[in-house]
């Protein structure tokens, strides 16, 4: 299907879509994402903390854990660095081929029809980093 050759903007986007490996690792970010809010919802409800959980997002979570003083600087910044990266992912693909927004952490210049897999690989290694620490608060919520 990919030949290696140069592609750029939607044409790249479209390419993206219309790649079912794609599509299912973005929406198994998707609920990894989930679960891992969940997780850390149970996390501060089970030490008492008060919020709007119902429509909390993933940093407002993180911020609430962090205020509490309920995590380390290292999860602190683990957390956030996921968030910004899921955000990035599942808000701003589209933007980002239509030149409204700067690339940053996904690449959107020289592509060639070929970097579809490294898109897909990108968003299974965000998949298995928010289950990653979805595991650590499921753990301690036992």
């Amino acid at each position: 299907m990919y030949k290696g050759e140069p592609t750029k903007g939607l044409e790249f986007y479209n390419l993206l879509n219309e790649s079912e490996k794609f599509t299912c690792e973005l929406g198994k970010v998707a609920l990894a994402s989930g679960r891992l809010e969940a997780e850390l919802i149970l996390f501060l409800k089970r030490r008492e903390i008060k919020g709007k959980y119902d429509k909390a997002t993933l940093g407002t979570l993180i911020d609430l854990a962090d205020k509490n003083d309920l995590i380390d600087k290292n999860m602190r910044m683990s957390l956030k660095t996921i968030s910004k990266q899921r955000n990035y992912i599942t808000h701003n693909i589209y933007g980002l081929f239509i030149d409204l927004i700067d690339e940053t952490i996904l690449e959107k210049e020289n592509l060639l029809d070929t970097d579809v897999i490294l898109y897909i690989d990108r968003a299974w290694e965000l998949k298995e980093n928010l289950d990653g620490l979805a595991d650590i608060f499921q753990r301690n919520n036992k």
